[in-house]
This record gives C-alpha cells, structure tokens and sequence, in this order.
C-alpha cells in the first residue's frame, strides 16, 4: 500500500515530489503605485513622465540640433545675450547705448552724493549783537513819513566740512511785537559769501530798521520806542525785535534754503532829546505825558 511504503523506508525519497511555490516576482517600483484605479482609466488622463525634455529631445533648435540645457536651448532659437547690444536698428542701438549710459551716470552721481552726504556737517553759525554802524546816531533819520535807522551785526561761521560752503543770499526780515500784534519794521540782505573747507569766516551783515508810519497810524510802536527810550522819564530798556533770517546756501551741488526766527535786544539808537522834539511836533505830547 501506499500509505505503508511512505512510512516503511522501502521507497526511495524524492525531493520534487512535493514542489513548493515560488515566492511572486515584484516589479519595480514607479512611484505611481498610489494613483486612483478609478483616475488611471479615465478617459484623457495620460501618466505623468520623470524625464525632462531634453532628456526626451524634445527641445531642438531649427537647425535640427538637439539642446542640452534650456541655456542652450535659448541660445540656439535666438534668445541669447550675446548679441543684445546690436539688435534691431541702427537707431535703437543708438538709443538703447544711450539710456544705459544715462541710467548708469545718473546712479554714479547719486551714490557719490549719498555717500558724501554721510561726512556733511552743519557749519557753526555765532550772531552778534546787533547795532548802530560806525556813523553811529548821526545816521537815524526821522521824518514825518517814519523812522530809519541804519543797523549791522557780526555774524562769524565755522565750516568744519572738507568742501566750501557758498552763502548765496541771506535775508533778514524785521518785525516789532506789540500787544500781540508783529509790525514789518525793516530788512536786509547780503549775498555771495564764501566759507572756505575747515576755516573760520567773519563778515558784517547790515540791515535796516525802517518803520513807516503808513503802517501803524496809531504811532503805538512810536511811543513805546519812546517810552524805552527814557522820553517820559522813566529808565531805559533795550527795545525788542522779532528777525526772521532765511539762508540760501549751496553745498556740492545741492541748494537748500533754511530758516531760523529769533529775537534780539537792541539798545536804544536814538538821541533822547532829539527823540522827545521829534514827537512833541508830532502832536503826540499829550499821549506821551500820559505814559
């Protein structure tokens, strides 16, 4: 039997009597494995490739010739730099060397002066105490249209900057405040003022205080210069004068114009006596006693 010969050792053994199944053969992996069955079969859906194009040659130039690189790609349809500066016209080559040349000039010229501005300075500026000039009270006019009277401060400046700085104009304007209201009472002006790279430089600036009866009818800013002035026999004080200085300077290439409001003290310019005469025909004795 059979069964009795398996068991008895009577038989030979066999190894390929009982074959086992081979392990399934893998294929190699794509990294598509996690697509959709359902999305895979539809219809216009086409598998994405790894490849590039080039590796594929799909990229060629028009002479046949198949690109490496998308650099050569686009050196070969006519994209390339190598002749920018000569497409096109005779005009556009003009004008393209043109803006270039402008653009770039434009940009050197403001980097210097960005870089320049970084070492600017501000000049030091010292005002002096304003006063009559050398003609001294002989100079005062009065008449019955108003008052001059003919001023002059020092004025020293300091530029600590390797460049020279060009005062190209200054102007003084003069108002006098009384009760809340600011007269016009004068002007000055100078111009074309040097200050030399690291130097000191001191000039006289003159200026004027004219005052026009035209604009205070009430002779207000008149009697109280009186009053200041000792005329009712009180004890002096300086007279005080807003100014407005505005400065036009030149720095390198750059103008910039600006401004600084101050008051200054003035001692009284006027002969006292000449001054009490000069308001008694006036008509203003009465107002005057009573101050």
């Amino acid at each position: 039997m059979a069964h009795n010969d398996q068991y008895s050792g009577n038989h030979d053994f066999n190894p390929y009597s009982n074959p086992q199944p081979h392990a399934p053969y893998e294929e190699p992996t794509t990294g598509y494995e996690n697509i959709d069955s359902n999305t895979a079969y539809q219809p216009g859906y086409k598998q994405a490739d790894a490849s590039s194009g080039f590796d594929r040659e799909e990229y060629g130039s028009p002479r046949g010739e198949k690109a490496q690189n998308f650099g050569q790609y686009r050196r070969t349809r006519g994209y390339g730099y190598e002749n920018a500066w000569t497409k096109g016209s005779r005009l556009s080559c003009v004008g393209r060397f043109f803006c270039c040349t402008l653009l770039i000039g434009i940009f050197i010229l403001v980097s210097i002066v960005l870089a320049l501005a970084l070492w600017i300075r501000p000049p030091s500026v010292i005002i002096g105490t304003p006063g009559l000039t050398s003609a001294g009270t002989s100079a005062v006019q009065l008449n019955n249209t108003g008052i001059t009277v003919p001023l002059q401060v020092n004025i020293s400046v300091s530029n600590p900057n390797y460049f020279s700085v060009e005062l190209k104009k200054v102007t003084l304007d003069l108002t006098y405040p009384l009760k809340g209201n600011d007269t016009a009472i004068g002007n000055g002006t100078k111009s074309d003022v040097t200050f030399h790279s690291h130097s000191n430089t001191s000039f006289t600036f003159p200026f004027d205080v004219n005052y026009q009866f035209s604009t205070d009818p009430t002779y207000a800013i008149l009697l109280d210069m009186a009053n200041k002035c000792g005329v009712t026999g009180g004890s002096q004080s300086d007279l005080k004068i807003d100014y407005k200085v505005t400065v036009d300077i030149k720095i390198l290439l750059v103008s910039i114009s600006p401004s600084i409001s101050n008051t200054f003290s003035l001692s009284c310019p006027f002969d006292q006596s000449e001054l009490e005469s000069f308001v008694k025909s006036l008509g203003l004795s009465s107002i005057l006693g009573s101050l």
